[in-house]
């Protein structure tokens, strides 16, 4: 099974980039919870964990603790 989690955590950042991109998650909007991820996608906490690992490595996201993950500016 933990092969499958890059995978799916790809599919999930894919997902919510192209949402950033294409303005349904503006910059400074929250995305939404773990929870709601999960339940939407069909994933473990651990898919949603990774794939907002991997939107804020690409400086899509920022996580801040207690609040949730916003959408940051888009860098040019």
């Amino acid at each position: 099974m933990r092969a499958r989690a890059p995978k799916l955590a790809q599919r999930l950042v894919d997902e919510v980039s192209q949402r950033i991109r294409g303005g349904q998650l503006a910059p400074g909007s929250r995305i939404p919870g773990e929870h709601d991820m999960m339940r939407e996608h069909g994933v473990s906490r651990a898919v949603v964990r990774e794939a907002i690992s991997l939107l804020q490595a690409a400086g899509l996201v920022e996580a801040r603790q207690g609040l949730g993950t916003f959408v940051l500016e888009p860098s040019r």
